[in-house]
């Protein structure tokens, strides 16, 4: 029975593995993401979106962990996936003795420090400690800074063999501080697994600390039993070295649920029993992971019961004029009390003007999603970036709701205008604004027009900025909005989103 279940979990967490993966890369955003849904069942999205979304998937993970324990970490955590291929390819390469694990006691005092350090910016409304941790946001970027950076570069030599049929993807934005964090997380990912197995989910993951303190009290857990005669079998397939067969004593708070040590059994000394069968005298060792795993469950209770409270950050930055949130953030506070950095919204969005930001909303928004207008806008009919975000960071908006978002203001200075200082007829920010927040005036006697800006009706989507060819400072320039608003409708029959061309004109 365990073995069918081991190559289930084994086939399901793979699958997952892709479904996430596909989620940050370019050539899958024609399919409108791949069940960006997924995405939800994460548990740091799903924990930060229980207050501004679904409590599901929360509610989905806390009842599977208290089921079966660490299910999430063994099958649906696209990191851990990760791990064990990583993992079972080092393996390929060892010599027999090195593939064998053996018990540790584990790093508990270090585990339990990383995650206070965590848990307490974020009771205080501050996610970027969370951020830069979160297994799933962290695959997130590896995800979209390298795998779909290597996917854009392998598309473009494509190009240019077969230039009719692939077209050449600029590369908009590279963000080195994102790029770098990816792939630190990435190397420490594939140094810790195919030396030590899960160590990385058992030491610094946030997520398995947490995930390990629920476990302590699951109904169903691995348990030794009277058939064991202590061949060690199931301690040398341990990856997360928590059997500890002396004793006969399985660490529950460091097991991932991957089902190799019970598939392994010759015996069938190691299951799953029930819990609450029997209560034996707890040691020395079991009240020590019963006050760790009261700790993490305080810690996420905190959490939980600071987000229900909507205590706002202990601390904040003041953000840029020009930091503009993206359309589903509502506002800047609240893109930085729930985002947690994963670039879902930065890999969807088809114009590519999401790049992760650097100090424009301040440090604690440091790779969160901000809108640069430089190589393109924000499309009127596209609301993607609010459809992926699983964390709440995002609120889904319909087209429509889209279309009234005012995401920022736009401002025009007539001395930068070539109107103004080129005395030649214009205009291209008129022809492409959707909302028809810019028309044409007459400007003094010289026959030509020149803009009037309606701020009320525009919504700052940068069309405007992007088309204006006014050097070196552009004369229409959009400016956020710390709160996001609803535009006016304007007075006239709406334009129809179009698509620039290279002049504007």
């Amino acid at each position: 029975m365990y073995k069918t279940l081991k190559w289930t979990r084994v086939t399901l967490s793979l699958l997952i593995f892709v479904l996430v993966t596909l989620n940050f890369l370019y050539f899958s955003n024609g399919w409108s993401n791949v069940f960006p849904q997924i995405l939800k069942l994460q548990f740091v999205p799903s924990l930060l979106g229980l207050f501004t979304g679904s409590a599901l998937f929360f509610l989905i993970l806390t009842v599977l962990t208290l089921l079966f324990g660490r299910v999430y970490c063994s099958t649906l955590c696209p990191a851990g996936t990760f791990q064990d291929i990583v993992s079972r390819t080092a393996f390929i390469f060892k010599s027999k003795k090195a593939r064998r694990y053996k018990y540790s006691s584990g790093h508990g005092i270090l585990r339990y420090s990383i995650l206070a350090v965590v848990m307490l910016p974020l009771i205080g409304g501050i996610t970027l400690p969370l951020a830069l941790l979160d297994p799933y946001s962290s695959w997130g970027r590896v995800s979209s800074q390298i795998i779909g950076k290597t996917e854009q570069l392998i598309n473009n030599i494509l190009s240019s063999y077969f230039p009719e049929t692939i077209f050449v993807r600029s590369y908009f934005h590279f963000a080195l501080a994102a790029f770098l964090l990816a792939t630190l997380f990435l190397i420490a990912l594939i140094v810790f697994s195919a030396l030590r197995g899960r160590l990385y989910c058992n030491t610094i993951c946030p997520v398995g600390s947490i995930l390990g303190g629920i476990s302590k009290y699951a109904v169903f857990k691995p348990a030794i039993n009277e058939n064991c005669n202590q061949c060690m079998l199931c301690v040398t397939k341990c990856k997360s070295q928590c059997i500890d067969i002396k004793n006969k004593k399985i660490d529950i708070s460091r097991c991932v649920a991957c089902l190799d040590c019970m598939q392994g059994c010759k015996k069938g000394a190691i299951s799953y029993e029930f819990s609450y069968k029997s209560k034996k005298p707890e040691n020395v060792t079991d009240q020590q992971g019963r006050r760790r795993a009261l700790i993490a469950l305080g810690l996420l209770g905190g959490a939980i019961a600071a987000r229900a409270a909507k205590i706002g950050p202990l601390a904040s930055s003041k953000s840029e004029k020009k930091a503009i949130a993206p359309p589903g953030a509502q506002s800047i506070e609240n893109l930085k009390a729930h985002c947690t950095t994963c670039h879902a919204c930065i890999s969807a969005c088809p114009n590519s003007i999401i790049k992760p930001a650097t100090l424009e909303y301040g440090l604690e928004g440091l790779m969160m999603p901000v809108l640069d207008y430089k190589n393109q806008f924000c499309a009127y009919e596209c609301n993607k970036c609010s459809q992926v975000c699983p964390n709440g960071a995002l609120i889904p908006l319909k087209i429509e709701e889209k279309k009234l978002s005012q995401i920022g203001k736009a401002k025009f200075t007539l001395r930068d205008c070539i109107v103004y200082k080129d005395g030649t007829d214009c205009g291209a920010c008129d022809e492409h604004c959707p909302t028809n927040a810019i028309t044409m005036i007459p400007y003094r006697d010289t026959g030509l027009y020149i803009p009037k800006l309606d701020r009320d009706v525009c919504i700052g989507c940068g069309a405007c900025e992007y088309i204006c060819p006014a050097e070196p400072v552009k004369a229409m320039i959009v400016y956020g909005n710390e709160t996001h608003s609803v535009a006016k409708e304007a007075p006239k029959e709406e334009k129809q989103d179009i698509k620039v061309d290279e002049f504007g004109f």
